[in-house]
């Protein structure tokens, strides 16, 4: 007589050995727990900031650290885009060249975040974390940039603006870091 099994104990050990073979991917669909945002946002330089931002739904339970990094990467472009618009009006309001230049300056390096941004969707959307990751750093070199070129007085709403984004990318550096093999 051939030994019977039920369903479920099939199913477990099946599990089990998902689990075993695949360990660097069983943890991106866990929802994501208090200690787990712990865990991302204890070194950022806001703490802060980085819980709020990543719990910036309250309608909403807590994703799955894929969802995470969605949200991250949503919230880090409405606001780089929003200080794309903001570089703009400074700019057009100021007759001062060398502030004008300061403006410009930054208006390039922002052109090349939203273009990476899009970039770090599509790579999202792909399933390649790694190079979410990776953009999400690049973002962080130009935000820097931009702060670096900005010496005027004059520029502070921009330097708000410009830290509060490197705020959002930091957050998503830190959640994307988390689907990482290394994370």
């Amino acid at each position: 007589m051939a030994p019977s099994f039920s369903p479920s104990l099939l199913l477990s050990f099946v599990l089990t050995i998902l689990l075993i073979i695949c360990p660097t991917h069983a943890h991106k669909n866990v929802q994501v727990s208090e200690k787990v945002l712990y865990d991302i946002c204890h070194n950022h330089a806001d703490y802060s900031f980085c819980v709020k931002a990543l719990k910036s739904d309250p309608s909403a339970p807590l994703p799955d650290l894929v969802g995470l990094t969605n949200v991250s990467i949503n919230l880090a472009d409405v606001a780089a885009k929003k200080t794309l618009e903001l570089i703009a009006s400074l700019k057009s309001k100021t007759s001062d060249p060398l502030l004008a230049s300061q403006y410009e300056s930054c208006r390039v390096f922002y052109g090349n975040i939203v273009h990476i941004i899009e970039d770090a969707k599509k790579a999202w959307k792909a399933g390649d974390y790694e190079t979410v990751f990776v953009k999400a750093g690049g973002i962080l070199t130009y935000n820097v940039d931009c702060s670096d070129a900005l010496t005027f007085k004059e520029a502070s709403s921009l330097r708000e603006a410009n830290k509060e984004v490197y705020n959002y990318f930091t957050t998503l550096l830190r959640v994307s870091k988390s689907l990482t093999k290394d994370g």
